[in-house]
């Protein structure tokens, strides 16, 4: 399989796909099965459920330091609330380490009632000089309260300092909270378009960075094909090349899931413009959450996490991280792996982990979810599980090692 050549500009309309083709290939083995999790794993936190985490970085996606200290961002809720329902009480919180891997936890990013949405949801964070642009979902109504039937989501971003001394790392501002993207319904699904269909759809997840070849700043977000939930139709190049016999059940048409662009129109980011989706997995799969780009040797490396539970009928896969290359932003994108399967879960232990992170370095970061126990229990994690070491040659992608707990330097 050869990586994709045909090129475009951002502005332009080409949406790569992930066709149903490539997901009749997933299969697990060695170099793509994540190691399983021990029950005995430790907390960084015993205040906070912490789950989707991203680093500081810089604009151009490589992790920064601040006078010496690594700074990670993360979703958080009291451990007092049931790790199910920690999402409807979801606060970016932050934590900081000399050595990349000793993590304080330093509280909330920002200030109570200042943050849209009735609570926060995965985004990123870049560092220019000593202001930090920090983007995030904005989840359910404004002070709507802990609802979890309210799947509102919007694009925001806030900025603020940072600012460290011997002992300890802080921030102010992230007073200025404002909206930057909603879905306009034709390219991307509104939440009223989405309630016909059976599974939460999506507009979060925002990850900025500088492109190194238009040097404009971009988001990359998670979507859903835009359209009342049932309305699509599978095209043929959402199928591919499947083998005969090979039947799309009906149901398909809901599973709508996207990767989305936005462009902002200076280095001021004071004003974002929707762009045509990156790449559609329509049909395939509902959710290609946290989206997020390794640029290496001329090459776009184009990831994303999802479930079990959310490909399409006919498909299966597994919880974790999926990839795709290209020559640039906007290209042929091509899966990784002939599959698109870069990590997912061991059978026998199938939800322990998520939220795959790759950095720069190959380094992956990830949350330990619902680890299996030696007496047919369960634990429940809410901290980071081990970094894995990523190998990426080409369109292949191979496990080689794991790191310790939270390593991410």
């Amino acid at each position: 399989m050869q990586t994709g050549s045909r090129q475009y500009s951002a502005d332009d309309d080409y949406t790569a796909v992930w066709s149903r083709a490539d997901a009749l290939k997933l299969r697990q083995d060695r170099t793509n099965t994540a190691p399983r999790v021990s029950p005995d794993f430790p907390v960084i936190s015993d205040k906070v459920w912490q789950w989707d985490t991203w680093p500081l970085t810089k604009l151009d996606t490589k992790t920064a330091t601040y006078k010496g200290w690594h700074v990670i961002f993360a979703l958080t809720a009291p451990r007092s609330v049931p790790f199910g329902d920690r999402h409807w009480y979801a606060k970016i919180g932050y934590y900081y380490s000399r050595d990349a891997k000793s993590w304080k936890y330093g509280g909330d990013l920002f200030q109570p009632g200042t943050a849209f949405g009735s609570r926060q949801w995965a985004g990123s964070a870049a560092l220019v000089g000593d202001k930090v642009y920090s983007f995030y979902t904005a989840s359910g109504r404004d002070n709507g309260g802990v609802d979890p039937n309210d799947p509102l989501q919007r694009l925001a971003m806030a900025s603020g300092r940072i600012h460290a001394d011997k002992t300890h790392v802080w921030f102010d501002g992230f007073r200025n909270h404002r909206i930057i993207a909603e879905p306009d319904g034709k390219m991307y699904q509104t939440m009223a378009q989405s309630q016909s269909g059976p599974i939460i759809y999506a507009f979060r997840d925002p990850f900025v960075f500088r492109d190194p070849r238009d040097r404009k700043i971009h988001i990359l977000f998670e979507g859903n094909t835009g359209g009342a939930a049932g309305s699509y139709r599978c095209t043929e190049r959402d199928i591919g090349d499947v083998p005969s016999g090979h039947e799309v059940p009906e149901d398909s048409k809901y599973y709508t899931g996207n990767i989305g662009l936005a462009t902002a129109d200076s280095d001021s980011m004071g004003n974002w413009r929707l762009q045509p989706p990156l790449l559609s997995a329509n049909c395939v799969n509902q959710q290609t959450e946290r989206p997020h780009l390794v640029i290496r040797n001329g090459k776009y490396y184009l990831f994303t996490i999802s479930h079990k539970f959310t490909f399409a009928p006919g498909l299966s896969g597994w919880d974790g991280l999926y990839g795709f290359v290209g020559p640039s932003l906007r290209s042929d994108y091509k899966p990784l792996n002939a599959s698109a399967l870069v990590l997912g879960n061991p059978e026998d232990a199938p939800t322990q982990q998520y939220s795959h992170y790759v950095m720069p370095n190959g380094l992956v970061e990830s949350f330990i979810d619902t680890v299996p126990t030696a007496n047919g229990g369960t634990r429940f994690g809410g901290t980071l599980a081990r970094t894995l070491v990523l190998s990426l040659k080409g369109n292949k992608t191979y496990l080689t090692k794991q790191l310790g707990y939270g390593f991410i330097p």
